[in-house]
This record gives C-alpha cells, structure tokens and sequence, in this order.
C-alpha cells in the first residue's frame, strides 16, 4: 500500500472513531480550563433499548470529589472543536458504575445535546457483545493529555489513533504488551497515554466493519491474581502495557454484568 493509500486510510479510520468518542473531564465551571484537569474518554452507544455515554470510573469519582468541596464544579463533554457541555445533574444519568471493571454509564442520548455537533451513537447489534481474543487486531481513538491545551476560557483536545494488536486475554481485561507488534507503536505514545482511560476499543472487520471490544483502563492489570494471571512474553514488562475491560461486561439496557 502506497504512503498515500495509507495516510488516507489513518485518516478516515480516525475519522470515523471521532464519531463515537470524545474527551470527558471535570472543571471548576463550563468556563473555566485549569492546566491540571482530571480527564478520560467517552465512548457514545446505541445499545438498540438505550443511548448511552460510557466512561472509567476515576473521572466520575473526581467528579464527586470536587463538587462535594464546591457544587459548582462540573462533569462536562467536548464534542469536537471547542464546543464543551455541563451535565446539570450527572447523577440523575447514572445507570451503573463498577469500579472494579473501571467502568461508569451514563444515559445521554442525542436529545440532550442542543448545540451543533458530528457526534454518533455506535449502534450494537450482537447481545452479549462478542469478546475478541490474543492476536486478534484492534484499534482505539483517545486525547492524551499531552496533546490537550488550556487556557482560561478555552481549551483543545488532540486525539491519537491507537493500533495494537491483543498480546493476552483474561476474564475481565484485554492485555497489550511492549512485544514485537506493539513495540513501535507503545514507544511513540509512552508519555502521552494520560487522558485515554475509556477510550473505546474495536476490531475492524474483512469487510471492513467496527465491532466494539473494549474500553481503556486505568491501574494495573492485577497480574498477582490468580484469576487474572496473563501469560505475558519474557521480554515485555508488565509495565509497558495498556490494558482494556471487555466490553462484554455491558449489558442492553447499560448496566454491567458482574
């Protein structure tokens, strides 16, 4: 495939997660953007019952953290551009939270955004969400912090397209380590993965179909449990590795099974 070929390839992949996906943080007020701002990322669901917004669990903690110090502080979204919105009553939109599978959802559909935007709903369509498995080939679209800028009233978010391929599985995670496969691509973002906790995973299809896998976690991957052991390569350390919840764990009607 020539260069061109496939930069345009990057491009409409990157493109087309954009749809889905965007940054999730937590501020003092819709108009204010600290430097230091706790952050993740928002995965947008159809699940066929239920318009959902999927996301880990430590930016909804901080969430609560600082409005039980100040009520004025906000879970806000940007949806692309500069364009951020508040929820005005996050709890009101809660359907599950499991802080051991790192995962929050939320109910928020299109109907409570009344700004412009690009932003889809991934519709799933295959209940219980099929798991993919090691050597299997993924994708994931997430804004490191490194790539965001703030400053006062304003604020951007880079994104980065993230292609691994599964070095492991276990019950609860998907496991990709600094192996052969992954080497290049974990060495160019090594210092910018803050900021893409619940970044959603897919496999793309022959035909050339997103199927959605995972979300992006934080933590360690617990690899001293013995239900959780990974059968990691010699040479890649626990440490260089990021780690997805399958994305099996979520339910129709967006609760998560246990």
């Amino acid at each position: 495939m020539s260069k061109n070929r496939t930069k345009q390839k990057i491009n409409w992949l990157t493109n087309e997660l954009l749809k889905y996906c965007g940054p999730i943080f937590v501020t003092p007020s819709i108009d204010s953007y600290p430097a230091e701002m706790d952050a993740g990322t928002y995965a947008l669901i159809n699940t066929g019952t239920k318009h959902l917004l999927v996301t880990c669990c430590h930016v909804w903690d901080e969430y609560e953290r600082q409005h039980d110090k100040d009520e004025r502080a906000v879970l806000a979204i940007n949806l692309g551009e500069g364009d951020c919105i508040a929820f005005n009553n996050p709890l009101a939109h809660r359907l599950d939270i499991d802080r051991d599978l790192d995962l929050v959802a939320l109910e928020f559909g299109p109907e409570g955004i009344a700004v412009p935007h690009n932003k889809s709903w991934f519709k799933i369509s295959d209940w219980p969400i099929p798991r993919s498995g090691k050597g299997e080939y993924i994708v994931t679209l997430g804004f490191p912090k490194a790539r965001r800028k703030t400053g006062g009233t304003n604020v951007t978010f880079g994104c980065a397209a993230l292609p691994f391929a599964i070095t492991d599985t276990n019950d609860r995670s998907i496991a990709v380590f600094c192996d052969e496969e992954n080497k290049q691509v974990l060495n160019d973002v090594k210092d910018c993965l803050a900021g893409i906790s619940g970044s959603p995973a897919y496999r793309l299809t022959e035909k050339g179909e997103l199927r959605l896998v995972g979300f992006a976690k934080s933590g360690s991957l617990e690899s001293n449990a013995s239900e959780r052991t990974y059968r990691a390569l010699a040479d890649s350390p626990l440490g260089a590795h990021v780690s997805f919840t399958h994305a099996s764990y979520l339910r129709q009607d967006g609760t998560f099974s246990r």
